[in-house]
């Protein structure tokens, strides 16, 4: 399994968390998630935590999707 892929698994088992697709290109995760049960926090922590996992230094931060530019 690649980081790709197990940051998404481990995505995907946070409450809260609907649907994670990664794009290869420009290598970032898009996440959609029920904000009245997860927030924010706990989606970064998931990712720094499973790159860590994997060997990998994680700072994840967020990027408004292109709708909302």
């Amino acid at each position: 399994m690649g980081c790709p892929d197990a940051v998404r698994a481990e995505l995907l088992k946070v409450t809260g968390v609907l649907e994670v697709t990664y794009h290869p290109r420009p290598d970032r995760f898009a996440v959609r998630y029920e904000s009245v049960i997860v927030g924010l926090e706990k989606i970064l922590a998931t990712v720094s935590l499973a790159g860590a996992m994997m060997g990998k230094v994680y700072v994840p931060e967020v990027v408004p999707s292109s709708s909302e530019r």
